[in-house]
C-alpha cells in the first residue's frame, strides 16, 4: 500500500474513536447557553413579578426600588450614568437595582452572577460579554466583594466587558483607611473620580461606602514594584505601629528559654487582629531560616496567628538539606531551598554544635558566611557547606505586590542586620505587612552564669536599636526570640 493511502486509512480508523469527544463537547456548550438562556429568562421573569409587586403597592420593594432610584439619580445627576448608557448590575440577586435602572430611564440593563460574568470571557454565556461591552457596571452592598476569595479574578472582567471611559461604581463597608487602600488598589485599570459615605436619612442601612471609578483609556498592570522604588510606608500603616506590644528593652537573663513569641506572646498585637484582610489579592506567610515544618510553621502560624478565615500561600525558606523531608506532601506549602540574602551567589553555611550540647549526635545550622572562612573559625565547627543563595528583595519584587498581605518570620542567624538593610534600600521592605524577627546576639549561656555565647558579634543594645528603627521607619515588627 503506498503511504499516502495508508495515512488516509490511519486518519479514518481515528475518526471514529474522537468523535464521541467532540459530541460530549457541542452538547456541553449547548447546555450551557440553554441553562444560560434559562437563567437569563428566568430573571427577566423576577424582574416582570417585580414590576407587578411595585405597582401594586409592596412597601418592602417600593422601600428597595426606591433606594436604588436615589443611589442611580444622583450619579446621573452628577453625569456618571445616562440614559442611553448600556448598565450591567452584577451580583443583582433581588432585581431592584435593576428595575430602578430601567425607572428611571436606562432601559438597556440587566443583572447577572458573578459566576456568568466570567462564563462569558470563554464563549460559555449566552450573552456576548465581549470586550468594552457596558458604558456603567455597578456592585451593590451585599455583593460579591464581601465575600470574594480572589476579588481581582473579576476586576479583570469588569475591567475587559468595561468600556474605555466607562464607570463602575461599588457600595462596601469601609471601617478604616487601611481597608480603604487596600480596596483601591486592587483596581488597576481605574482611576477613583468619587468617594463617598452613603447617608440617605429616609433608609436605615448600614454604613456604606461608593466608590466611583472610570476605566482608564490605557490599562497598565504595576503588579510589582520596582527595584529602583524607594519605598514611603503611609501615615495610616505608621499609625497602627502605635498599638504594637512594648519591646522588651532588658535583655532577659533566661533568654535561652524563650521560644518563638518568648513570654510576651499573650501580648502580642497581631495587625490581622486590627485591619480588614478581605480586600487583599493574595494572603502569604513567608518564613525565613524554617528549619523543620512544627519549627514555626505547623506549632505556630497555622495554629495560632489570626488569618481572618482567609487560606495563606506559604514559603519555607531552608538551606540545610536534612529538613527538606519535612515538606514533602505539605499542601500549600512551598520549600525554597536558598538561604535569604542580599544577593544571588554561592555561600558557604557551617553547622555546629552548642556550647551546652558538646558530644550529642546533633547539630542546627549556624551562621551564613559570605566570604572566606579563616582557619580560627574552621576549628570551631563541625562542617562547612556550601549552599546557593538568594536575594531576597529581588525575589519579594518580583512575586509580590502591594495588592498582597505578607507575613514574615525572619531567623536567619546573625545575617537580618545585612538583608533587612537591603531590604530597605531596595524598596521591598515596602511590601511587608507584618514582620516577626529574631535578632542574634551574645546571649547568656544556660549552664555557666555571667558568661556569653560568643557566637554573635551584636549586643542586646545592637538589636533593640534595629527594632526601633524599623518601627520608626514603618515596619510592623514584633520580637522572635
Amino acid at each position: 500500500m503506498d503511504p499516502f493511502r495508508r495515512r488516509l486509512n490511519s486518519r479514518k480508523a481515528i475518526f471514529p474513536q474522537v468523535l464521541p469527544y467532540f459530541i460530549l463537547i457541542f452538547i456541553i456548550l449547548v447546555l450551557a447557553i440553554i441553562k444560560d438562556g434559562l437563567h437569563n429568562e428566568k430573571f427577566n421573569s423576577h424582574l416582570s413579578k417585580l414590576e407587578n409587586q411595585s405597582s401594586s403597592g409592596s412597601s418592602h420593594l417600593t422601600k428597595a426600588v426606591h433606594y436604588y432610584n436615589t443611589v442611580f439619580q444622583r450619579l446621573m445627576d452628577e453625569g456618571f450614568l445616562l440614559p442611553s448608557s448600556k448598565a450591567l448590575c452584577i451580583e443583582s440577586i433581588s432585581g431592584h437595582d435593576v428595575m430602578a435602572l430601567r425607572n428611571i430611564g436606562v432601559i438597556d440593563a440587566f443583572g447577572i452572577s458573578e459566576a456568568a460574568l466570567r462564563a462569558s470571557e470563554h464563549g460559555l454565556n449566552h450573552d456576548p460579554f465581549h470586550n468594552n461591552t457596558f458604558d456603567f457596571e455597578f456592585f451593590g452592598h451585599s455583593s460579591w466583594f464581601d465575600w470574594s476569595v480572589h476579588p481581582s479574578e473579576t476586576i479583570a472582567q469588569i475591567c475587559r466587558t468595561l468600556k474605555a471611559g466607562g464607570y463602575l461604581v461599588v457600595h462596601i463597608a469601609v471601617n478604616d483607611e487601611y481597608t480603604y487602600n487596600s480596596f483601591i488598589n486592587l483596581f488597576t485599570c481605574f482611576t477613583l473620580k468619587a468617594s463617598r459615605d452613603i447617608k440617605f436619612k429616609e433608609f436605615a442601612l448600614p454604613s456604606l461606602h461608593e466608590f466611583v471609578l472610570k476605566k482608564a483609556n490605557k490599562h497598565s498592570s504595576p503588579s510589582q514594584l520596582e527595584s529602583s522604588d524607594k519605598c514611603k510606608v503611609p501615615k495610616y500603616k505608621r499609625d497602627l505601629i502605635n498599638d504594637l506590644e512594648p519591646l522588651v528593652m532588658e535583655e532577659p537573663q533566661d533568654s535561652w528559654s524563650w521560644d518563638g513569641l518568648g513570654k510576651n506572646a499573650d501580648g502580642i498585637q497581631y495587625l490581622s487582629s486590627m485591619v480588614d484582610l478581605r480586600y487583599k489579592e493574595r494572603h502569604i506567610y513567608v518564613d525565613l531560616g524554617a528549619r523543620n515544618y512544627d519549627s514555626s510553621i505547623g506549632s505556630w502560624f497555622e495554629k495560632q496567628y489570626p488569618k481572618q478565615n482567609k487560606t495563606f500561600e506559604v514559603y519555607a525558606f531552608e538551606a540545610d538539606k536534612s529538613f527538606y523531608g519535612e515538606y514533602e506532601g505539605k499542601k500549600g506549602v512551598k520549600l525554597m531551598p536558598y538561604a535569604a540574602w542580599v544577593r544571588n551567589e554561592t555561600l558557604s553555611f557551617e553547622i555546629d554544635r552548642e556550647p551546652d550540647n558538646v558530644g550529642l549526635q546533633w547539630a542546627e545550622m549556624g551562621r551564613i558566611q559570605p566570604k572566606q572562612l579563616s582557619t580560627e573559625d574552621r576549628e570551631n565547627i563541625d562542617k562547612v557547606y556550601r549552599v546557593e543563595a538568594l536575594d531576597l528583595a529581588d525575589w519579594l519584587i518580583r512575586t509580590f505586590s502591594k495588592r498582597d498581605f505578607v507575613v514574615m518570620k525572619m531567623d536567619i542567624e546573625g545575617s537580618e542586620f545585612d538583608l533587612m538593610n537591603r531590604l530597605v534600600e531596595s524598596g521591598a521592605f515596602c511590601l511587608i505587612d507584618e514582620l516577626f524577627l529574631e535578632c542574634h546576639y551574645d546571649r547568656w549561656i544556660k549552664c555557666c552564669s555571667g558568661e556569653k555565647t560568643n557566637r554573635h558579634k551584636r549586643s542586646y543594645a545592637q538589636c533593640m536599636n534595629l527594632y526601633a528603627k524599623l518601627r520608626k521607619d514603618g515596619c510592623f515588627v514584633h520580637q522572635w526570640w
